[in-house]
């Protein structure tokens, strides 16, 4: 009986993601539907003028509460996959760390139910560091949606949000970067691990302009979990992407989980391995020969790790490799 009630509430907390994911969607319809069909529009202008004041604060470290990490039910997400958090050595509490993360998945969902929920490892596994996620701009300006994500740990992707936390006086933080971004969805198939990294560089750059460190992360599993529908070439849809990859770098998809249901996560374990840190120099004066060189280093890293590990968390891994476009 207590089997199946712990089952049920795994089911509810997939649930509950899988709403959480949509939730942006959602809000934007409600939203344009208030403003526009009733006579409630004054609260959207409320919103809109506190998203227009607060405006600096995905800039300047967020604003992370331990209460939008400790919800009851996301206890038993990490249990629905399940998921695990795996380290490879030590961090030291006096450096500030960029996690590079790959690959992407649909959701970044080994990064949220290992870096930004309570119920996670992470503080036992690497204590005395304080974890953020860096996401695109435009989802830091919804109003709600952008209070929740700060809530939970999210800042700016930007130069300037990245560079407060890793340049700051105060050490021991780790902002979590997805390196492939938005447009590495559409490699998210099951059973495969292909990422957007070749000419992705900017990191690289950015690491050295500071001298913080930079942890390769893989999440073994994360592309397993939902099956991935995008637009088919030539459709309006399809154009539609395209615009909109180039203006913001979102892509167009719809997660189909269990049974097909959208936003339904599947059952299948995921593994996030930390990688050792890889300490880059402070350089003032950065040239490409610079960027090119810990650039390749750090993909020499990123495999090597892929490849120690996938023994233990891929079916057929003579077959499997980290294909990097």
């Amino acid at each position: 009986m207590l089997i199946e009630l712990q089952r049920f509430l795994q089911v509810l907390s997939a649930i509950y993601y899988g709403i959480l994911s949509s939730f942006y969607l959602t809000l934007i319809l409600l939203m344009i539907y208030i403003a526009f069909f009733t006579k409630y529009w004054y609260i959207i202008l409320l919103l809109i003028l506190w998203t227009w004041v607060d405006k600096e604060t995905p800039f300047r470290g967020g604003r992370q509460s331990s209460v939008f990490g400790a919800v009851p039910i996301l206890k038993y997400l990490q249990d629905y996959f399940p998921v695990s958090l795996i380290k490879t050595s030590d961090m030291d509490p006096n450096r500030n760390y960029l996690f590079c993360n790959h690959p992407h998945g649909f959701f970044s969902t080994g990064i949220f139910i290992n870096f930004l929920t309570q119920f996670s490892p992470k503080n036992d596994l690497f204590p005395n560091l304080r974890f953020y996620l860096a996401a695109v701009d435009y989802l830091l300006m919804i109003p709600l949606l952008r209070d929740f994500l700060l809530g939970s740990g999210f800042i700016s992707y930007s130069k300037r949000g990245l560079a407060f936390l890793l340049s700051n006086s105060k050490k021991g933080n780790v902002v979590n970067l997805n390196v492939g971004g938005g447009e590495e969805i559409v490699y998210s198939v099951p059973g495969q691990y292909k990422i957007i990294l070749k000419r992705k560089k900017g990191f690289i750059k950015f690491a050295l302009n500071l001298g913080c460190c930079l942890v390769p992360v893989i999440h073994f599993g994360v592309n397993d979990i939902f099956e991935v529908s995008t637009p088919r070439p030539g459709t309006i849809l399809y154009k539609l992407q395209e615009w909109l990859k180039n203006m913001s770098g979102l892509t167009i998809a719809l997660p189909l989980g269990d049974y097909g249901i959208p936003f339904m996560p599947k059952r299948r374990p995921i593994t996030t391995i930390v990688g050792k840190a890889i300490e880059l120099p402070k350089i003032e004066e950065i040239t490409q020969e610079h960027i090119d060189y810990y650039h390749t280093l750090y993909i020499e890293e990123l495999m090597k790790l892929f490849e120690e590990h996938k023994y233990k968390y891929v079916k057929d891994p003579e077959n499997i490799h980290l294909i990097i476009v």
